[in-house]
């Protein structure tokens, strides 16, 4: 069952900015159970969980190539921040 954002985060939504945003905002949505993720949404909003970042960085290496640690997400928890991490660690 998906739940409304706005149930859970107060602040008011930012959308991605970028593909890679989205594509990682879609992916973090889907695990997490809710509608939207933006890209100042912190993970941790959702209850986010080690094993949730797992399920995370998973979904993407599978979907976009790209290697990605569940580290980054437990550190770097907003959208926009995580999608960043990605980036550089991909270079």
């Amino acid at each position: 069952m998906t739940e409304n954002r706005d149930v859970v985060c107060k602040a008011e939504y930012e959308p991605p900015a970028d593909e890679l945003e989205q594509q990682v905002a879609d992916v973090m949505a889907e695990v997490l159970g809710v509608d939207l993720v933006g890209r100042r949404d912190s993970f941790y909003d959702f209850g986010g969980t080690s094993l949730a970042a797992i399920r995370i960085c998973a979904r993407i290496e599978r979907r976009l190539g790209l290697k990605v640690d569940p580290a980054w997400l437990l550190e770097y928890d907003e959208l926009a921040d995580f999608a960043e991490q990605i980036r550089v660690g991909a270079e």
